[in-house]
């Protein structure tokens, strides 16, 4: 070995040794100094936000458990929560301090109705969207999607003293279920029980007061309303833990900012299956009111 390489591998071990003795706390202070200053420098829509100061989300307010107020007038939801949490990735926020809800001094929320998530995203009056968005091909077309965060489906509503149990045991008994006026309402509810009598009513509230009421033997609703509302009310309501026709609920951004969606990606995965899943699980707990699996460690499992 020549004197050249000697040295530089003795430069390169003690630049490991070096290296080795950096706090996490250094490398996340350095690594976010370093972040922030190159998107800055390439422009874009993070460098906007992080100029800003608050990145601007679009969501709801009537939708429980996902975007609702709560006495105080204050939104929460577990919609609420995945945006605090991009907030807490963009603006440097430990654990600590997003759990004490200082990532809202980064948000503003535009509230909207559905039907506006796509026109606002376009026009450029939100940042991102997270407001229970289905994930549709045609969606696809207009707005890009991000890793889903939900997964959605359809279940039954039934009082908790009801006798059925599973959907096997409500076939062929020619029960009444209740749920939202929808073009393919019928057709749900009988892949899930096939010789329903299915009535179909203005609103989920509806719904669930012919349940209440005695008129519908169940309410078909979607899991994570069935979840909200079983935790608020244990001793009226149950639900099936089956559920069908799962649809995926993911944030959504204007199509063609690469950047953008990829960091709000990083920002989910790590929520998911990573350093961050602390938040994720406790929001999921709260509003689903459910335990999250822990991330395997390992092989990372979403790369089978």
């Amino acid at each position: 070995m020549s004197q050249t390489e000697e040295r530089s591998g003795h430069n390169r071990r003690s630049l490991l040794r070096g290296g080795a003795a950096i706090t996490g706390a250094a490398v996340a202070a350095s690594s976010l100094h370093l972040n922030r200053a190159a998107a800055q420098q390439e422009g874009g829509r993070i460098s906007q936000i992080l100029d800003r100061g608050k990145v601007l989300v679009g969501t709801g307010s009537t939708n429980p458990p996902w975007h609702f107020e709560d006495e105080s007038g204050q939104l929460i939801g577990f919609d609420i929560e995945m945006a605090k949490i991009l907030a807490g990735g963009l603006f440097g926020l430990n654990h600590e301090q997003i759990q004490a809800g200082e990532s809202l001094n980064h948000i503003e929320f535009v509230v909207h109705e559905s039907d506006a998530r796509i026109p606002d995203l376009l026009a450029d009056k939100v940042d991102i969207n997270f407001q229970f968005m289905t994930v549709t091909a045609a969606r696809a077309l207009q707005v890009d999607f991000t890793l889903p965060y939900y997964r959605e489906g359809v279940t039954l509503l039934l009082p908790a003293d009801s006798e059925f149990t599973s959907l096997a045991d409500m076939q062929g008994q020619g029960l009444t279920i209740a749920i939202l006026a929808n073009v393919t309402a019928e057709d749900m509810i009988h892949r899930g029980v096939a010789d329903a009598n299915v009535e179909q009513y203005d609103s989920v509230a509806s719904s669930v007061e012919a349940l209440d009421s005695g008129r519908a033997d169940a309410t078909g609703i979607d899991l994570s309303t069935g979840a909200w509302l079983v935790a608020q009310n244990p001793d009226r309501y149950k639900v099936l833990q089956e559920g069908w026709d799962a649809q995926s609920y993911a944030a959504s951004v204007k199509k063609g900012e690469q950047e953008w969606l990829n960091f709000v990606n990083v920002v989910l995965r790590e929520a998911m299956l990573g350093l961050d899943f602390p938040l994720y699980a406790q929001a999921y707990q709260t509003f689903f009111s459910s335990e999250v699996p822990k991330p395997a460690t390992g092989f990372p499992g979403e790369m089978r």
